[in-house]
């Protein structure tokens, strides 16, 4: 009988070990899926510098996510966030449309960099977008059609609540140099409700939805005070219309 309960311990230790292996695994999972998933979404580079999630509480956190700037822009980023914080439905995980109930991104940098064509959070939430409509058929159905002619279905998330505080902005136009401190805080942005309906909202689209609400803030702050007599004074040494594509003029 003894040598029974032993090989029951062995095995319950062999199986426990196993799964925190997978467990302590799973943020570098996630990690992984940003980096080689959000760049073709974006078209830029995305790095990610830790990510922690708990499979028994839902939370997640993610530390230094940074999106760099795409083609025809000087800057070394167009966004950083320091720290954003995600809590999970995990009754939802199993289900059509997986439930966030909070995402909190705090103290995100913005370089605000205006070019041809509009800002540089522009051009990348234009690119989500562009691959959003690229991966939805005609019809507004998420499953399309995959290189193996199989249907291919896109992750539906429905987003609760939102909120970005602490955002800093500073801004610049493609091939000058900001102002020292011409820097500034954005106003807290909050949104609920994501994704309610049926359809849900796709990674994609969040991302869109994200960097477009945080370009039209950053936008109404370059137009007044220090940042538009800072942008405005390099204007005679701006080839381009890009300090027109900031202020909308």
């Amino acid at each position: 009988m003894k040598w029974l309960i032993r090989i029951v311990i062995v095995l319950v230790v062999i199986i426990g070990a196993g799964l925190w292996f997978g467990w302590s695994q799973l943020g570098n999972l996630v990690k992984f899926g940003i980096e080689q998933g959000t760049p073709p979404v974006v078209q830029t580079s995305v790095s990610v510098r830790h990510v922690n999630v708990s499979p028994f509480s839902g939370s997640g956190l993610v530390e230094d996510f940074q999106i760099d700037n795409p083609k025809g822009f000087t800057g070394p980023y167009a966004l950083r966030i320091g720290r954003a914080e995600v809590g999970l439905d995990l009754n939802s995980v199993s289900a059509d449309k997986v439930v966030i109930q909070h995402i909190r991104i705090t103290d995100p940098e913005i370089n605000l960099e205006a070019g041809p064509g509009g800002t540089n959070l522009k051009h990348i939430a234009d690119n989500a977008m562009n691959f959003v409509s690229q991966q939805t058929a005609p019809a507004g159905n998420a499953a399309v059609p995959a290189a193996d002619g199989k249907p291919k279905k896109s992750v539906k998330l429905q987003v609760n609540e939102l909120l970005i505080t602490g955002a800093t902005l500073s801004a610049s136009a493609a091939g000058l140099v900001p102002g020292a401190g011409a820097r500034m805080t954005l106003p807290e942005i909050r949104l609920t409700n994501l994704g309610t309906g049926a359809a849900g909202i796709t990674p994609a689209e969040l991302m869109a939805l994200i960097l477009r609400q945080l370009n039209t803030e950053a936008v109404k702050a370059s137009a007044s005070g220090a940042l538009k007599n800072m942008l405005q004074g390099g204007a005679d040494k701006l080839k381009t219309d890009g300090i027109k594509g900031l202020f909308g003029k």
